[in-house]
C-alpha cells in the first residue's frame, strides 16, 4: 500500500515525456473498416493512424460516447455490460491541529449507511499535513459523488464527531472528488458483479482488426480496479502492436 505522497502527476509526467498530447480533445468515433490506415474524428480534426490504443474508462464505453465502425463484437459489448463500474469519493479535510492518534494510518468507522466514510487516512503517518482523507465506498459513493461541497464537507465532518466528538474543530480547506458525475469518467473502477468472469476481463482486452486495442483496468482481471493494473495493460498492449508491426 504505497502513497505516493507528489501525486500520480509525477509518474503521468514522467511517462508522457517527448509525447505529442492533444489536451481536450474528445474522441467521437473509431473507424477501423479502412482498409490501410484507422480513422479517428474528434471535436476538434480527425486524424489517421497505423493503431488506436483506447483507454478510456469502462464507463464511457458502458455510455457508448464513441462510436466505433463497425460496431464492437457481441462478445466484447457483452463483457462491457456485465462488468460492473463502481465509485469512490474521496474527501481531504485539513485541520489546523490534530485531535486524533497521529500514529496511527487507517481509522475504521462504522456506520448505519453501508460505505459511508468508513475509511479515514492519516497524513501524519508520511507527512507534517493535519490532514485526513475520508473515502465513501459501494453503493453510498454514488451518493456522495451527487452531493454539494457543502454537503460532502457536512456529512463526512458528521462521521468524525460520532468518533471524536461534538467539539472537534473545523477543517481550514476541504476538498473532494466525484468521479462518477465526471462526464470523462463516469466513475472510478470496475468491479466484478455477480455472472462475471475472468474471461469478461481478458475479451475486453483482446485487439480488433488488429488495428484497435484496448487498455486500462477493465482489460486485466488479476489487477482490476488498480494503477498498477491499468499501466500492465498499457504495456501488454504496446508489446502486441510492436508484434504486429
Amino acid at each position: 500500500d504505497v502513497i505516493i505522497k507528489n501525486g500520480y502527476s509525477t509518474l503521468i509526467n514522467n511517462i508522457a515525456k517527448q509525447l505529442d498530447i492533444a489536451l481536450n480533445t474528445k474522441v467521437t468515433s473509431i473507424n477501423t473498416s479502412l482498409s490501410e490506415n484507422v480513422e479517428i474524428r474528434t471535436d476538434q480534426e480527425i486524424y489517421n493512424c497505423d493503431f488506436v490504443i483506447c483507454s478510456v474508462p469502462l464507463g464511457i464505453l458502458k455510455a457508448k460516447r464513441i462510436k466505433f465502425i463497425p460496431e464492437l463484437p457481441n462478445k466484447f459489448k457483452e463483457s462491457i455490460e456485465k462488468i460492473g463500474f463502481g465509485s469512490v469519493t474521496k474527501i481531504a479535510h485539513r485541520f489546523d491541529k490534530p485531535f486524533w492518534d497521529t500514529k496511527i494510518q487507517y481509522f475504521g468507522i462504522n456506520t448505519k449507511e453501508k460505505g459511508r466514510w468508513n475509511y479515514w487516512l492519516n497524513y501524519r503517518t508520511f507527512c507534517n499535513q493535519n490532514i485526513l482523507l475520508g473515502l465513501s465506498v459501494g453503493d453510498y459513493a454514488f451518493t456522495a459523488d451527487n452531493l454539494t461541497d457543502k454537503e460532502k464537507r457536512s456529512d463526512s465532518l458528521s462521521v468524525l464527531r460520532n468518533v471524536w466528538g461534538n467539539d472537534i474543530s473545523e477543517p481550514n480547506k476541504s476538498i473532494s472528488t466525484n468521479w462518477s458525475s465526471d462526464p470523462n469518467f463516469l466513475g472510478a473502477y470496475s468491479y466484478t458483479k455477480s455472472g462475471v468472469n475472468p474471461k469478461d476481463y481478458e475479451n475486453l482486452s483482446k485487439p480488433i482488426n488488429n488495428k484497435l486495442f484496448f487498455c486500462g483496468e477493465h482489460t486485466i482481471f488479476d489487477y482490476s480496479a488498480t494503477t498498477h493494473g491499468a499501466l500492465l495493460s498499457g504495456l501488454n498492449v504496446v508489446e502486441k502492436i510492436i508484434k504486429a508491426t
